[in-house]
């Protein structure tokens, strides 16, 4: 494993551990990660591994509770500071829904932030027949980590699988998209083609990003690049938006065999199909021993950020409407005589915040 990367990976929950060592498998041994739950049997399975809230739970897990797991990490996630050394720019692969996923993904967004590293969270939320209880619970972790998080990427999944997969070919397939995505920018970085995004750059396109979707399409034969844009055009994934698409991410993953014309249809129809008014950033990595004979378009959007939109108001006037940000610490708050009176939590919300914060009902002034 790379220990020098300014990429780091790490892996949430029991779920999101298992993404990661599947990004692994697929991209090498330059990948730089860490595994981190508060079970520790995940970390039995291989891989570079963090107990989280060891004193509170004794390695054994949150149980399927998101305030269990999330006061233990908020308790020992210092011990995330001894991987960080180096590290510019952090992504982060997890599970929503119930459990360690649910609650320590935040605690180590904000961690991250207090060591000045930008974070990318690729989240999935629960299937559908799962049932309204977890499906609540997403919801309301879902709106903090995005108040958090420099962007992120919700993945119902729903939506990775096929309705007639078996359970470990549906799985399988849910790691192997999340894999395509992740190891994007470590392959940008680390395997640049012509035209090259490096770290920096990065880092700055992706902070302040806001909520994300993305797709990969991979194609081959003559006509893959328009190929590619047709599948990207009908992709599920990208299918479904809150907001207009302000920043594109384009990368092109091929072999020695690229042309500079399939970069000119692939750059033309992306921004065509998508937005015309994004800002877009168009890459390529060159992997003859990957992609020898074949080509990967990975896409990243990003949608306008809610806490900057603007609306229009009587007679045509526009007006600012501000997003109210969640207030996020565990336990007791600034609430006069309540003060030392631990709060409410239900399903993963504080219940003595007012509603229009706990639903981010937009105020407007």
């Amino acid at each position: 494993m790379n220990t020098t990367s300014a990429i780091l990976l790490i892996g949430v929950g029991t779920s999101g551990c298992e993404i990661t060592r599947g990004v692994s498998r697929a991209f090498g041994e330059n990948l730089r990660y860490i595994l981190a739950d508060t079970d520790a049997r995940t970390g039995q399975a291989g891989g570079p591994f963090v107990l989280l809230g060891g004193n509170r739970l004794s390695g054994n897990g949150a149980g399927g509770d998101i305030v269990q797991a999330r006061m233990a990490t908020e308790e020992s996630v210092g011990i995330l500071d001894a991987h960080l050394e180096g590290v510019r720019l952090a992504v982060i692969a997890t599970c929503l829904g119930g459990g360690t996923g649910g609650g320590a993904t935040l605690e180590i967004v904000k961690r991250l932030q207090t060591r000045g590293i930008p974070s990318i969270v690729f989240a999935t939320t629960p299937f559908v027949h799962e049932g309204e209880t977890v499906q609540r619970a997403a919801r309301g972790i879902m709106s903090m980590i995005e108040q958090e998080a420099n962007s992120i990427f919700f993945l119902p999944l729903d939506k990775l699988v096929l309705p007639d997969d078996n359970m470990k070919v549906g799985m399988n397939n849910v790691v192997s998209t999340m894999a395509s995505a992740i190891t994007l920018f470590w392959r940008l970085v680390e395997k640049p083609g012509f035209i090259r995004l490096d770290i920096e750059r990065l880092r700055h396109i992706v902070t302040g990003a806001g909520r994300g979707r993305f797709a990969v399409v991979t194609t081959r034969g003559e006509d893959r690049a328009q190929e590619a844009i047709d599948r990207l055009k009908r992709s599920e994934l990208l299918s479904t938006a809150s907001g207009a698409v302000r920043t594109i991410v384009c990368g092109v993953l091929a072999g020695d065999d690229l042309k500079l014309s399939e970069l000119g249809i692939i750059s033309e129809g992306v921004q065509t199909a998508f937005s015309r008014n994004a800002a877009f950033h168009l890459s390529t990595v060159n992997d003859e021993e990957t992609f020898h004979d074949k080509l990967s378009v990975v896409t990243l959007m990003f949608e306008s950020n809610e806490n900057e939109t603007k609306s229009k108001g009587e007679g045509g006037l526009t007006r600012n409407v501000k997003k109210v940000r969640n207030p996020l610490t565990i336990g007791p708050m600034n609430r006069g005589r309540f003060n030392n009176v631990e709060s409410t939590i239900w399903h993963g919300q504080n219940l003595d915040e007012p509603t229009f914060i706990r639903e981010n009902i937009s105020l407007e002034f």
